[in-house]
């Protein structure tokens, strides 16, 4: 509860950048619901009934969370807390704040890879949710004329945050996982925890970058089993996934192809569920994920209990994670202290 409220409390220091707009009400609300604090992209195509069904399983609204320019896959506003270069993906405000802990859960919306994305550049936890239905209004076609409804997805700091929201939206089904496709990179790490209780397909990691490539061998990976996993790695460390910069020459071209993007860019166009676990090296993660179907949350969760562990060093999470309770250094206030 501490932690809740002083996070309520530092997000006037992020009014303007991050935030767009703190709930006028925010301690009324808290004092009288107790409830975990939530941030909303700023974005129409997040329905006012998703946010009011969150309100009612214990959620209290803090902020609207400033968004990239008309949806670009970066923010030239906003730099990565963590590189300091621009930030990645449109829910980039809403990524922030978590990251701060201004709210325990970001609600942002994914077209092509905007919210695993930002979560994954600044080794948060993330979910999407296309798979299950939870879709935006109107329908868009990305830079590369691709079309697509938006998904809604979900960042939060801890994996314990991520799976309390994703129940909300569960849907318990007999049917039982069985069958795995795990990437060769992640073969000797984790294998081990899922042989005995799982059929593995292993997956060998290909180097693909353009979306219609991403999205045939997802398709065909989706053949071989009903859960997907492999690594995200050092995502924009060295490039800038953005297809406005691709666009500009062969150079272009390549700094947008080093930006080191896979299948991220693609789950919500083929309507899939995903969740993200950070690992200890920036801007990556383990990604679970789930072609369309009732079953996929369900799925993804399983494998992500499995595999959860805090992989991040302890000076990333005492110097982000633990960012409101962190003493304000007011020497004015310190000399009225002492006084």
């Amino acid at each position: 509860m501490e932690k809740i409220l002083a996070g309520i409390d530092r997000t006037k220091n992020f009014i303007g950048k991050t935030v767009k707009e703190q709930n006028p009400n925010i301690l009324l609300d808290f004092f009288k619901n107790k409830g975990k604090t939530i941030g909303v992209k700023d974005t129409k195509e997040i329905d006012n009934n998703l946010i009011k069904k969150l309100l009612r399983n214990g959620y209290i609204w803090n902020t609207i969370d400033f968004s990239s320019d008309r949806g670009r896959a970066i923010d030239i506003r906003l730099l990565n807390p963590i590189t300091s270069k621009v930030m990645t993906g449109s829910s980039s405000g809403t990524a922030i704040n978590v990251l701060y802990g201004l709210n325990t859960v970001g609600i942002g919306t994914d077209g092509g890879g905007s919210v695993l994305g930002p979560a994954i550049s600044l080794n948060l936890y993330s979910a999407l949710l296309s798979g299950m239905g939870l879709k935006g209004k109107n329908k868009k076609k990305s830079t590369d004329e691709i079309a697509f409804i938006a998904g809604i997805g979900f960042i939060t700091q801890n994996f314990m945050e991520l799976e309390k929201v994703l129940k909300i939206f569960y849907e318990e089904s007999e049917k039982k996982l069985k069958k795995l496709v795990l990437s060769d990179t992640l073969e000797k790490e984790i294998g081990d925890k899922l042989k005995n209780n799982y059929e593995i397909t292993i997956w060998k990691d290909k180097s693909l970058f353009s979306r219609e490539e991403l999205m045939t061998e997802l398709n065909n990976i989706f053949q071989k089993g009903d859960v997907f996993i492999y690594i995200e790695k050092n995502i924009e460390v060295e490039g800038i996934g953005d297809s406005v910069l691709g666009s500009l020459g062969d150079s272009g071209k390549v700094f947008q192809e080093n930006s080191n993007k896979k299948f991220l860019k693609v789950f919500n166009m083929l309507d899939c569920t995903a969740i993200t676990i950070p690992l200890k090296n920036i801007g990556s993660s383990i990604v679970i994920a789930t072609p369309k179907g009732k079953n996929g949350l369900k799925y993804v969760l399983e494998i992500g209990k499995i595999l959860d562990y805090e992989y991040r060093p302890k000076l990333f999470q005492e110097y982000f994670l633990n960012y409101p309770l962190k003493r304000i250094d007011n020497r004015t206030f310190e000399i009225l202290e002492e006084m």
